[in-house]
């Protein structure tokens, strides 16, 4: 079974090293130079084009940050769908909007071609080892097709429904990191000014009802002020984007989604859009006149 990838990125890469190691014979094209060196080394062929790598697998699989990066890749003159023949299965393992997702899966449908939506949770250390969340929307006849490659990248793998539900449910998820990052911005920095130390602080959130996982991941973060991006704030900041966007568009209020949007974009505008998520707490350290270490 021959498999393409096309974005060999913070995520892109570890699941293509996944794929060569159970075994599929994988092509791959990347903006990159390096990685696509490094895949090399492992056994994968490279692709000139997006096209090219379609002409030539059963399975494309992307992974790209931007919506944009979709479009062009898709719907480009070099594109996948310009090279994908009948038969051939498309996964977008992106975060993008279901409205995208449905615009892809109608133009491969009539070119005979599937299509599944098949965002990922489990970030960078999840990918490496393989132990991905893969949330799938898409025709059931398809993802049961499509199982093997899933189950050589993740460890939960997940029958979401109709195109655009993988999506959907990515995007809840984001909401959600988005709206306790921004929650616990506010805690940390609330606790700091009244005069509680963090550590003193994050021992009573661990073990009480306010708890979450974005607590337990952003705390040593903030604690040593390590910004390194892991998961960037322009990345979250467009996904809180495609959230509202989507709660708009069939009618759901969403207020406390838009005002962690609106905090999360204070951060990016403030520029810090290429450091890690938990620097969403810089500015309010800055109008509290306070530092959280």
């Amino acid at each position: 079974m021959k498999v393409g990838f096309v974005g060999l990125g913070t995520m892109g890469f570890p699941m293509t090293k996944n794929l060569i190691k159970v075994g599929f014979e994988v092509f791959v094209f990347s903006r990159s130079r390096g990685p696509i060196e490094k895949a090399i080394e492992l056994g994968a062929t490279e692709a000139k084009t997006a096209k090219e790598l379609a002409e030539q697998v059963d399975y494309v699989l992307t992974a790209l940050p931007m919506p944009d990066d979709i479009k062009k890749v898709y719907f480009g003159e070099e594109g996948i769908l310009a090279g994908a023949k009948p038969g051939t299965i498309l996964i977008d393992h992106s975060t993008v909007s279901p409205h995208l997702n449905l615009q892809i899966y109608k133009n491969a449908k009539e070119q005979g071609v599937h299509f599944l939506d098949a965002p990922i949770s489990g970030g960078p250390m999840g990918a490496e080892a393989g132990t991905l969340t893969i949330m799938v929307g898409g025709d059931q006849e398809i993802f049961e097709k499509a199982r093997p490659v899933f189950e050589a990248m993740g460890k939960t793998i997940l029958y979401m429904g109709k195109t655009g539900n993988g999506s959907t449910a990515k995007l809840i998820n984001n909401m959600l990191v988005g709206i306790h990052t921004a929650a616990l911005s506010e805690a940390f920095v609330l606790g700091a000014k009244a005069g509680i130390g963090i550590d003193a602080l994050y021992d009573v959130l661990k073990t009480s009802t306010g708890r979450s996982y974005m607590i337990d991941r952003c705390y040593p973060l903030i604690k040593e002020r390590d910004f390194q991006q892991r998961f960037m704030i322009d990345l979250l900041y467009k996904d809180m984007g495609l959230v509202t966007d989507l709660a708009d568009r069939i009618l759901v209020p969403v207020q406390l989604a838009k005002l962690a949007q609106e905090m999360i974009g204070e951060a990016k505008e403030s520029g810090y859009g290429h450091e890690d998520v938990a620097a969403t707490i810089k500015p309010l350290e800055k109008k509290a006149h306070t530092e959280v270490k």
